[in-house]
């Protein structure tokens, strides 16, 4: 019997020997543990490769884009394993950011803290009034809150909300009027620009009614009440939204054409040659319509970005005056040039900076 349990013991140790190692990977010649964790939601910051390995020269796996929710499988060191589509690479941490949400409240009175859902549960701490605490999760009409390194229940009831901070994914907002893009996320902090109506934003932050965007390379913050849920035009919809009736809209080979043939307007819209030709002749030299140019402008930028008044002063300014002694306007991604037919073009095909 001993010998029989001797000879098995050696067998085990063989087969142990030789068995591959679970969650250990070598690194010149140095056996370093794989730092797993929990998988949990990110978003990148920007465009980035996810690699076979936690090299950038180990060959890439796949394209991650900016702002989409992707999985964090592990990390280590300076890198994160994740998952995107299916796929599995390597990205830079620095890259990433968590997706989550933050609530913080204030106690409404002194409150205790309890290790579960009921006031018969054992009592972890006593927070005093007016105290503020962080919200874990909820329950029926309980809240998980930490306070000061500890964990406990508290009813719901007993706590007012302070402030809500979340990250989520990139999602895009249409503006629903014009409206102020402000520095902080307060009505009296500074105004940094005007968002147009209808324009687009996009945002990956929210602090309470807030969002934070980018607008024509400005970052601020804008309430809630002014954007509504993004939904996708075509450019003949979004032509016949911002043009109206008076106007006939329809599609020529190369694109969407605007025209109003009382005052001689006619604006093609280009997107196979990503390019716009305006052709506005002015009925009154005295008050040239400057309206015509806005009307271009946020069709274009609806769908390229940028600031369409902006966009509409410099198309004004190059019909009325620029085109005596301009070659051409650059604004952003936008050139502007006056053509020997007297059309106004804006090409937004290449970086002309």
């Amino acid at each position: 019997m001993k010998l029989l349990k001797a000879m098995m013991m050696g067998v085990l140790s063989i087969a142990l020997l030789n068995a591959p190692v679970s969650g250990f990977s070598f690194d010149s010649g140095i056996q370093t543990v794989e730092a797993s964790t929990q998988a949990k939601a990110m978003y990148a910051k920007r465009q980035v490769s996810a690699y076979k390995s936690r090299s950038s020269t180990s060959g890439s796996v796949m394209t991650i884009p900016y702002g989409v929710r992707i999985d964090r499988l592990a990390t280590q060191s300076s890198w994160s394993q994740v998952r995107y589509k299916g796929k599995i690479g390597w990205v830079a941490s620095r890259d990433l950011v968590e997706i989550k949400k933050t609530e913080v409240l204030d106690t409404k009175k002194v409150v205790t803290l309890y290790a579960s859902r009921s006031t018969k549960a054992k009592a972890v701490t006593k927070v005093p009034s007016n105290k503020q605490v962080t919200r874990l999760a909820t329950n029926k009409s309980w809240s998980q809150v930490k306070y000061g390194g500890k964990t406990g229940w508290v009813a719901s009831s007993s706590l007012k909300l302070r402030y809500t901070k979340e990250t989520f994914a990139l999602k895009k907002y249409r503006v629903k009027e014009v409206a102020p893009l402000q520095s902080s996320y307060s009505t009296s902090s500074d105004v940094i620009a005007t968002l147009p109506d209808f324009g687009v934003v996009e945002s990956v932050e929210r602090y309470n009614n807030w969002y934070k965007v980018t607008f024509d390379k400005k970052t601020g913050w804008v309430e809630a009440k002014y954007l509504t849920t993004y939904k996708k035009e075509s450019v003949k919809e979004a032509m016949f939204r911002i043009y109206g009736d008076s106007y006939e809209i329809f599609k020529s080979d190369y694109g969407v054409t605007a025209r109003k043939v009382d005052d001689i307007v006619s604006v093609e819209f280009d997107y196979k040659n990503q390019s716009a030709i305006l052709d506005i002749y002015h009925m009154d030299e005295k008050n040239p319509q400057k309206d015509e140019y806005l009307k271009a402008a946020k069709v274009i930028t609806l769908f390229n970005g940028g600031d369409p008044n902006t966009l509409a002063d410099k198309m004004f300014y190059m019909d009325t005056e620029g085109y005596e002694w301009e070659d051409d306007i650059v604004y952003d991604k936008y050139k502007i040039s006056f053509s020997s037919w007297g059309n106004i073009h804006v090409d937004w095909a290449y970086d002309w900076n």
